[in-house]
């Protein structure tokens, strides 16, 4: 099955950033997967997976002059049971078990920052998947069975006339390309995954591919607008000196491709986010891709506050901040606020109350920083770091 299925596996030795906390450390190997979909045909979507192994987390036998590790995996792709229409067939896409090797000249010089790249590509149907990968204990090396788990969506982009977009593939590296069997080809470029998606001291450019499809249906002028931005994970609006604004010719697809010096950004948690808009600036459609950045050399700046600091904070949020905001409070109202909250249909009343609610709160003698609201968002961009999946927020996690 996995011949059919399976149409690219490929591996090669990066350089990126070293991870601060040992949580990576901590599993028998270093090992992280992410994943991007793109149109294939009308009736399947291209599924890229991406793997990463931590270069220093394996166990490496001498073999001539060569170092060789190896990893036996298995990775499964079923459908998920919950999200199956009744009578829809679980049977796994692909089930199949396969032996990583890698190997490196010298061992002296591997360190937490240096990762084997693998990609395997298939088509699959579109729908809700679960993507397991087990790598069994090994006795001899006293290493335990580690098991992996990564909800999948596949998205239909069969043609029509609303404009929609591909997964997005965070890069460490995007270049040009002239022999279609090179590493990582696709559309004339050499496109190296980032399946970590944490950049920052070592890797400071965040590299990124993305396809628009269905915009010469969806867009009646021969150009569009492209807005794409840099934003932190707790507030959408772009990060300033982090955005673009390109005016685009309609290309069916209109391949999207660029990165971001964020050398400079302090450690946390990201979004890379996308805006298709038409000639109204009305959003065609939007994608956005989680990555975290580690700069220890970088000081968070403090934004000094005025009286009305909370109120003009909240005056300029769109309706979706503000939402978000909202459901953000709700983890430290009281039953009097969540019943005030439940009440509260106009915009402006919501500002207010958010405004009013970090007020209440901030109970120090520093006028110029509300600290109970800053302290909070610093504990969530924690949880987020660790604790969010692709289908549920951080605080809502047990764990978060």
């Amino acid at each position: 099955m996995l011949r059919r299925a399976l149409l690219a596996a490929l591996i090669l030795l990066v350089c990126g950033t070293a991870l601060p906390l040992a949580s990576a450390q901590e599993l028998p190997i270093d090992l992280d997967v992410d994943y991007a979909s793109f149109l294939y045909d009308a009736n399947e979507t291209l599924l890229e997976l991406y793997l990463s192994v931590g270069a220093a987390s394996l166990e490496y036998v001498h073999d001539g002059e060569k170092y060789v590790a190896s990893v036996p995996l298995t990775m499964t792709l079923r459908p998920v049971a919950a999200s199956a229409p009744e009578g829809a067939s679980t049977t796994p896409v692909f089930d199949e078990e396969t032996t990583l090797q890698f190997a490196v000249t010298d061992t002296s010089a591997l360190d937490d920052g240096l990762y084997f790249v693998e990609q395997f590509r298939t088509v699959t149907a579109p729908g809700e998947y679960s993507l397991d990968l087990v790598v069994p204990t090994d006795a001899a090396l006293e290493r335990p069975e580690l098991r992996l788990s990564l909800d999948v969506t596949v998205p239909m982009y069969a043609p029509s006339d609303q404009a929609m977009v591909s997964g997005v593939t965070l890069s460490s590296g995007i270049q040009q390309a002239e022999e279609v069997e090179a590493r990582f080809y696709k559309n004339g470029l050499v496109i190296t995954p980032n399946p970590k998606g944490m950049y920052g001291e070592g890797q400071g450019r965040v590299f990124y591919y993305v396809e628009a499809y269905g915009l010469p249906a969806a867009v009646e002028a021969e150009q569009y607008t492209l807005l794409t931005y840099i934003s932190e994970s707790n507030l959408p609006r772009p990060i300033e000196a982090f955005q673009r604004r390109t005016t685009r010719v309609v290309r069916a697809p209109d391949v999207i491709v660029g990165a971001f010096d964020v050398s400079e950004l302090p450690s946390g948690s990201y979004f890379l986010r996308f805006a298709f808009l038409n000639d109204n600036n009305e959003a065609l459609a939007e994608q956005g891709k989680k990555f975290f950045v580690f700069n220890p050399g970088i000081e968070r700046e403090t934004v000094a506050m005025d009286e009305g600091f909370e109120t003009s904070l909240y005056a300029v949020m769109s309706e979706e901040e503000v939402e978000d905001n909202l459901q953000h409070a709700r983890v430290l109202a009281t039953q009097q606020e969540l019943s005030q909250l439940g009440r509260l249909r106009d915009i402006d009343a919501k500002r207010e109350y958010l405004a009013a609610f970090w007020q209440r709160r901030d109970t120090d003698s520093d006028p110029s920083v509300n600290s109970a609201r800053r302290e909070f968002y610093e504990r969530l961009r924690y949880a987020e770091e660790r604790y969010a999946t692709p289908f549920e927020p951080s605080w809502e996690t047990g764990r978060g």
